[in-house]
């Protein structure tokens, strides 16, 4: 990333998403809605299940299977990305710390992995879960988000959210960190 600031970047949506069927995450963030910021090596996207507010994921922009296989360059983006969203998290929403979570399991299992096996093959494709915790209930959007288990393990579950609040939340989250749109 160099010297200075780092600079988070989006872009303006193209007319029809296009994930990519072979790997989700390996999508170009112009072609996924949900992306919140994204730098040379990383992305930012919005989590599908809102069960923390603010929940995001952190994926690597190429496919790469395991930490160990990181550049130089993209661990140094990866520490900048992180010094600036942990911060942003928690201003934007009060949560009251970060929960970080590096997992590639749900490459390995039989019943609906994710990516997709390759070649009949797991398909892991590095990504951090990120998720700010809350001492007290949020209001956001008209909702209410609720941590039961603040203090201990975070217990995932899917709290669906309506389209107008998962975008209230990227923009919001957007604002935080000062998002530039290319």
């Amino acid at each position: 990333m160099g010297e200075g600031k780092a600079v988070f970047r989006t872009l303006a949506v193209a007319p029809a998403a296009a994930l990519n069927p072979e790997c989700i995450t390996c999508t170009p963030p112009q072609h996924d809605p949900e992306t919140v910021f994204f730098t040379d090596g990383w992305k930012v996207v919005l989590h599908p299940s809102q069960c923390g507010l603010g929940n995001v994921l952190l994926a690597t922009r190429r496919h790469v299977p395991r930490m160990a296989d990181l550049t130089p360059t993209e661990w140094q983006d990866f520490q900048a990305v992180i010094s600036a969203l942990e911060p942003a998290l928690e201003r934007a929403f009060g949560a009251a710390l970060i929960n970080m979570a590096y997992g590639r399991n749900w490459a390995y299992r039989e019943a609906e992995p994710d990516p997709p096996f390759r070649d009949g093959q797991p398909n892991p494709h590095v990504h951090w879960h990120i998720t700010p915790r809350y001492a007290q209930p949020v209001h956001f959007g008209g909702m209410i988000f609720d941590d039961p288990t603040f203090g201990e393990p975070f217990e995932w579950h899917k709290v669906a959210v309506p389209a107008e609040v998962r975008r209230a939340i990227i923009e919001r989250l957007r604002a935080e960190l000062g998002v530039v749109l290319e």
